[in-house]
């Protein structure tokens, strides 16, 4: 699935049909809307459909990977409290040139987002790791 549309999910998942994604593309054009904005306006599909799809096309280009090939700066870790990490599913794991890497699991990828846009003033790119591995370096951690 790497590189599949969100159109092309919603299809997949049944949501909407091929007819209403080329729709939706062509209004899409027009309009800068993003496609899920559009697809909830224009086919009723709800907010929760939208993310569903869009966490699933996050994890087919994302991937998942192994929390423990991953470096864990300290310095990083501070930036959430306990509660906020468990609350979330949440791991600051390190920063690159270009962003905050932090990790959550497949089915807390929306919350964990919208948390950090809200509290995090810096790019971050989302790591999907397995949820118990997830669970097991909350508790080392946090």
């Amino acid at each position: 699935m790497p590189g599949m549309q969100i159109g092309q999910v919603l299809v997949k998942q049944g949501v909407l049909t091929e007819c209403q994604v080329a729709h939706i593309l062509n209004i899409q054009r027009t309009s800068d809307r993003p496609f899920g904005d559009l697809a909830e306006r224009m086919f009723g599909l709800s907010p929760r459909a939208v993310e569903a799809a869009w966490a699933e096309q996050y994890l087919g280009m994302a991937g998942v990977v192994d929390l423990q090939q991953q470096e864990v700066d300290a310095d990083c870790l501070r930036l959430l409290n306990r509660r906020q990490a468990w609350q979330f599913r949440l791991l600051p794991l390190n920063r690159d040139r270009q962003s905050l890497n932090m990790a959550t699991d497949a089915a807390n990828l929306v919350r964990a987002v919208n948390f950090s846009a809200r509290r995090i003033d810096e790019p971050i790119y989302m790591v999907i790791a397995e949820p118990q591995q997830l669970r097991e370096f909350l508790m080392k951690y946090y």
